[in-house]
């Protein structure tokens, strides 16, 4: 092969494996991808694990994120042999459980209400890993006036970092998904800074789609700085526009090449779920193709 023809064929195995790159943003059922999924809180709160799984696959949500206190009841003090059913049933089923929301939080003052918080993630992690989970989604909830906010942030980092360290010395390897959230804590540059304190492979981010993202009604400057940490989305109602700008948010995840888990957090129970699941699935498919 001459050297012409070596630079021809170079050129076109980069360009298939770009596009092959590319695929999975479009095609979340082959494993990489924007998969779709439902956060438990608070469309089906009151939704046994049975409705959970049939409204799902009817729907093509791939996921669900299990809110902790609500009615499926999967919560730390479930016995080894209701684990395994719970493992069983997502197993035998289209729908993967992929994390379990809880709602532990490692801001406090006292470092009593902080090893509390840190003691009862651990059961979730091994909650999870029981269940056949990925992640545990954790928050931040505040910054205490009464320290420097470099303080509270250093001290949420470091308890991630410990529970990632843990989990991965258990054999858990169940991550740790901080989300967006809190008064104070969903400035997105104080969870890069908490990020940068946690350190950690197990550690990642929930990024929440909070009004708080937004500069001039952008949400790209702050996702620039944590896309590398984003390991899954709460969205929102999609078709609606006026509330977050989803045609960026979903270009973002195509430019950055994001991949990961797009579950949707709707405030509130429904008279008809199944009309908003279908009106949901809709918009997301939308936005994949325009993206």
């Amino acid at each position: 092969m001459n050297r012409r023809e070596f630079l021809r064929q170079s050129a076109l195995l980069g360009s298939a494996l770009a596009f092959h790159h590319r695929i999975p943003l479009l095609k979340a059922a082959e494993g990489r991808g924007i998969h779709l999924g439902l956060v438990t809180y608070n469309l089906a709160r009151s939704w046994d694990i049975e409705t959970i799984i049939r409204r799902c696959t009817a729907h093509r949500f791939e996921q669900v994120e299990l809110r902790s206190t609500h009615a499926h009841g999967v919560e730390p003090n479930l016995d080894q042999a209701a684990r395994q059913k719970v493992r069983d049933r997502f197993a035998d089923s289209a729908v993967q459980l992929i994390s379990l929301g809880c709602a532990c939080e490692f801001h406090a003052l006292d470092p009593a209400v902080v090893r509390k918080n840190i003691e009862e993630t651990q059961a979730f992690i091994r909650l999870a890993a029981a269940v056949g989970a990925r992640a545990v989604k954790v928050r931040p909830n505040g910054l205490p006036k009464e320290r420097p906010v470099s303080d509270t942030l250093k001290q949420i980092g470091a308890a991630l970092r410990e529970l990632g360290a843990w989990s991965a010395a258990e054999g858990h390897d169940i991550a740790l998904w901080l989300e967006v959230h809190g008064s104070g804590t969903s400035h997105v540059p104080h969870i890069k800074t908490i990020m940068e304190q946690a350190d950690h492979p197990l550690v990642g981010v929930t990024w929440n789609c909070n009004s708080s993202d937004l500069i001039e009604g952008s949400c790209k400057e702050n996702w620039m700085l944590v896309h590398q940490w984003v390991r899954c989305l709460h969205i929102h109602d999609l078709w609606n526009e006026k509330e977050y700008p989803w045609k960026e948010l979903f270009g973002l995840l195509r430019k950055t090449e994001w991949s990961g888990s797009a579950l949707w957090e709707r405030g509130g129970e429904a008279d008809n779920p199944d009309a908003l699941m279908a009106q949901q699935r809709a918009a997301f498919d939308t936005l994949m193709q325009q993206a």
